[in-house]
């Protein structure tokens, strides 16, 4: 006997930003390897995202000084911003695969958000950039409009509340193990989308699905939603 298969209900979408919205990942983790070596950290980009990604910029000096005893200076996180929103201006372009997607959900109706742990300037100027800004305007929310930042659920509860629609009823999709935790911390059901981190370790975190690509990701919603 065939076992029916149950397509997960999708009355919202909330997309985390960098990563998934925009291609910042590589961008801004080469930004802070630069600037981590200039103050005397010798580190490398695969330590530096195995280490921060999906994180605050907060969380770096403390741990910086823990695993490689190096005191980063007052002002720090300031000029590590500085720096990224010049290669965000200068560098970023659009998700070649991503318009697609969001036009589809549009014509059925699906409101969208970012959850971000990202500031809001960091995310006016990198989805400015790529032409996004506006068609998420009101309903961008940021680690810093709630009192924790992922792997806790907060900003992804806001942004389900920012729409009108049940946590419950929402696809949560990001690229980050603290994401995907706090995704699943907050009932949604949560896509890993794979970028730098692997799509085993997504599922470890307990993705409820994994996409490989943005072209995937298209396929697995335009499945769902054809009920």
């Amino acid at each position: 006997m065939d076992v029916a298969v149950v397509k997960p209900v999708v009355r919202g979408v909330i997309f985390d930003c960098d990563g998934v919205l925009v291609d910042t990942e590589n961008l801004a983790n080469q930004v802070m390897v630069d600037l981590l070596r200039q103050n005397g950290c010798n580190v490398t980009a695969r330590e530096t995202h195995d280490l921060f990604i999906g994180g605050t910029l907060a969380l770096v000096a403390p741990t910086i000084a823990e695993k490689f005893g190096v005191i980063l200076p007052d002002g720090w996180v300031d000029e590590c911003y500085t720096r990224t929103f010049a290669a965000f201006e200068r560098d970023l372009q659009p998700i070649a695969d991503l318009p697609v997607l969001l036009d589809m959900l549009d014509a059925n109706g699906i409101p969208m958000a970012v959850g971000s742990n990202g500031p809001h300037d960091k995310m006016k100027v990198s989805l400015g950039k790529v032409g996004l800004y506006d068609r998420f305007a009101g309903r961008i929310c940021s680690a810093r409009d709630v009192p924790n930042p992922k792997p806790a659920p907060d900003v992804f509860l806001l942004a389900a509340e920012r729409i009108g629609v049940a946590i419950e009823d929402c696809v949560v999709i990001d690229d980050s193990v603290a994401g995907v935790t706090a995704g699943v911390a907050s009932g949604a059901t949560v896509i890993g989308l794979v970028d730098l981190t692997p799509a085993e370790i997504l599922q470890g975190a307990g993705a409820h699905y994994v996409a490989r690509d943005h072209d995937h990701l298209h396929d697995l919603l335009a499945g769902w939603l054809n009920r």
